[in-house]
C-alpha cells in the first residue's frame, strides 16, 4: 500500500505524526505534572505533536525585597494540571513518558476524559483571566475565585455561572475538571492576588 506524501516526509525526517482528534470537537484528557512543571511538560508535549491546553490566571504577588510592591504576574489556574487534545484511548504511554508530565488520569488502562464543553468553558474566559479584577468588580463568567469555605475550601476555579445565592464554578477535584455549586458566601474573587499565597 503506497504511502502518502506527507507520511513519505514524516518516515524520512523520523517526525511523529501530528496527534489530533478526528471530526469535531476534541476530547481532552486530563494530565498531572510534576510540581511546578506545568509548562515544561506542556512545552515538551507540543513538541512532540500533541495539542495542549494550560489554563492561565493573572495574579498580584508581592515583592520579595520590598513587600510594598506587587507585580503582575501569569500563573496555571490548577496547579499541576493541564489538558491534551487525545482520541486513543489505548495508546496514552508517550503522554504519561513526556518530561514533565507525574501521570494521565486513567481507569483500568482508559483515559479519563474531561466532559464534552468544559474545558471550552474555560478557554472561553481565558482572556477574562489574563487581567487583575479590581476590588469590588461585579462578578462576570470566567474570574477566578477561591472557596473560603465548605468541603472545598481552598480550591480555586472558574466562575461558570451566579444563581440566586450560589454560583456553579469550574475546578479540578481529583484530576478531573468538574462544574460544581458553591454557596456565594464560601467564595472570594481571587485574581487580584489578596487570597493567593505570594
Amino acid at each position: 500500500m503506497p504511502l502518502d506524501a506527507a507520511a513519505t516526509t514524516r518516515v524520512a525526517t523520523h517526525q511523529p505524526a501530528p496527534r489530533c482528534c478526528g471530526i469535531g470537537a476534541p476530547r481532552w484528557a486530563v494530565v498531572q505534572t510534576h510540581p511546578q512543571a506545568e509548562r515544561w511538560a506542556n512545552s515538551n508535549l507540543q513538541r512532540n505533536g500533541y495539542r495542549t491546553y494550560l489554563p492561565l490566571v493573572a495574579v498580584q504577588r508581592r515583592d520579595r525585597t520590598l513587600p510594598t510592591l506587587r507585580h503582575t504576574v501569569i500563573v496555571p489556574l490548577f496547579a499541576r494540571y493541564l489538558f491534551v487534545a487525545h482520541d486513543n484511548q489505548a495508546i496514552w504511554r508517550p503522554i504519561r513518558e513526556t518530561p514533565g508530565v507525574a501521570s494521565v488520569l486513567n481507569s483500568g488502562g482508559q483515559i479519563q476524559y474531561a466532559r464534552a464543553g468544559d474545558v471550552e468553558a474555560v478557554r472561553a474566559a481565558e482572556a477574562i483571566r489574563r487581567s487583575i479584577t479590581p476590588p469590588g468588580a461585579s462578578w462576570a463568567p470566567g474570574i477566578v475565585l477561591e472557596v473560603s469555605g465548605g468541603p472545598f475550601r481552598g480550591h480555586r476555579g472558574s466562575l461558570v455561572a451566579v444563581r440566586r445565592d450560589r454560583a456553579a464554578i469550574l475546578l479540578v477535584l481529583f484530576g478531573v475538571l468538574r462544574r460544581v455549586d458553591v454557596p456565594l458566601d464560601n467564595l472570594v474573587v481571587a485574581s487580584h492576588g489578596q487570597n493567593l499565597p505570594d
